[in-house]
């Protein structure tokens, strides 16, 4: 059935069914890509350091994740893990082609149990679509050092990606207490027309352009490489071709530091 958009608490979310055919998009490269490779092969990733690490983390994920959508309820993440006699990349594709599958059947203000206050159907579409292209991003780590924020959805769905940390991983790790920043922060896409404004205190405003603040921090690129600072996963300070920062460092610092990007 056709899914209704969904509302993001900053800007409008892409549909609910693009976000399901992300997922198989993505899932797919991930699976082609993690094939390709020695399971044991180091990752840019403290949690899950190898490749076959990873497979076996977003597989057990979106297999968790389809529960919870069939369900509507909380299940027990552990007991999604892969068994030790399933083939690795099989059992994945398995997995995901159920989660997308699920997705597609429901409607996305459909309520569910989630780890934000009013789950919905809605919610995990858009979660395990960033899930999977931030996990493939992170398995490319096995050949380039930063590689490029993996394609899906054209700006639309790279800016959701930075929505979305926002609205739900940011606002919990400010329930939770942050230090503030040292000064306001500013990202700015090169190619795209928005723009996000950390006030010190972790406020956020999404806007269409750059604000004119000469106490903040500015740091620009395009919007995929935005897409990663925000997500922790490149340093302006280490790729200057890519980046551009005007201000304070120790600001970039604080943010890169803070736990607001899982």
């Amino acid at each position: 059935m056709t899914a209704p958009d969904t509302r993001a608490p900053l800007g409008t979310a892409p549909a609910s069914g693009a976000f399901a055919g992300a997922i198989r998009s993505l899932s797919d490269r991930f699976a082609a890509e993690a094939a390709q490779l020695d399971p044991d092969h180091p990752i840019d990733s403290d949690a899950w350091p190898t490749v076959g690490a990873m497979v076996d983390h977003l597989g057990q994920i979106q297999r968790w994740a389809t529960e919870v959508v069939r369900t509507g309820a909380s299940v027990d993440r552990a007991a999604f893990a892969r068994p030790a006699d399933r083939e690795r990349i099989a059992w994945f594709v398995e997995g995901s082609s159920a989660l997308a599958t699920e997705l597609e059947s429901r409607d996305a203000p459909d309520k569910c149990w989630a780890f934000v206050p009013g789950g919905t159907v809605g919610f995990w579409a858009r979660r395990q679509a960033h899930e999977a292209r931030k996990h493939l991003w992170d398995i490319r780590t096995a050949s380039v050092a930063v590689p490029e924020l993996p394609d899906a959805g054209g700006h639309e769905m790279a800016a959701d990606i930075v929505d979305e940390l926002y609205a739900v991983f940011l606002a919990r790790a400010v329930r939770g207490g942050l230090a503030p920043l040292p000064t306001p922060l500013e990202l700015v896409p090169l190619d795209a027309a928005v723009a996000w404004h950390l006030a010190p205190d972790w406020t956020v405003r999404r806007t269409t352009d750059a604000a004119a603040d000469p106490a903040a921090t500015v740091v620009t690129a395009t919007l995929g490489d935005i897409a990663l600072f925000a997500w922790d996963r490149a340093a302006p300070e280490d790729l200057p071709d890519r980046f551009a920062v005007t201000g304070s460092l120790a600001t970039v610092a604080a943010y890169r530091a803070a736990p607001v990007h899982p």
